[in-house]
């Protein structure tokens, strides 16, 4: 019986260390739909949206059609997975920008952002990391990371992520729909 109550509690902490979800406290500010005038509620179809990088300059859907696809990864500098597979999304990056791939990170956790910059630093993060918009609503799952892709006419393709992945992993996922 001890064995087993150990066993419980051993796997119980594994969950909690592998996977990070959102703090309900931790919501985007109200304000974080400033410049997101769509006028969609952007649940299925292209996606549509307006944001900004962190030195302000504007974003939108037409970057999807710049790339065959695009990998966004919603994460928090608060969340060791996310952190943790920034690298690997980083390499990912290097190798596959030039064959159609493009990787945009996202977050929301405008309280820290010297925590952000020292993320991004030490991860090598070259990327592009947008900031939250209530557009990107659609691609809640509670936790993060959460990833999708999205093609170059702006449509989800495969399936949503939730949590990190290795290397090899990615590198699988984006082979395979890079080539279909």
């Amino acid at each position: 019986m001890k064995k087993l109550l150990i066993l419980i509690l051993c796997i119980s902490l594994a969950v909690v260390l592998f996977s990070c979800s959102k703090p309900e406290n931790n919501d985007p500010p109200v304000n974080n739909t400033e410049g997101d005038n769509t006028g969609n509620d952007n649940t299925e179809g292209p996606v549509v949206f307006m944001t900004y990088d962190r030195k302000g300059n504007p974003y939108d859907q037409s970057i999807f059609a710049e790339s065959k696809l695009t990998l966004i990864n919603f994460w928090e500098p608060w969340c060791p997975p996310c952190v943790g597979e920034m690298p690997d999304l980083e390499k990912i990056y290097e190798q596959y920008k030039d064959k159609g791939l493009n990787i945009i990170g996202v977050y929301s956790s405008f309280d820290m952002e010297g925590d952000v910059d020292d993320v991004l630093d030490e991860a090598g993060t070259t990327y592009l990391i947008l900031t939250y918009r209530e557009a990107f609503d659609r691609f809640q799952t509670g936790y993060v990371p959460t990833s999708v892709f999205i093609n170059d006419k702006g449509e989800v393709v495969g399936e949503t992520i939730i949590g990190s992945k290795s290397y090899d992993e990615w590198v699988n996922i984006i082979e395979g729909l890079l080539n279909h």
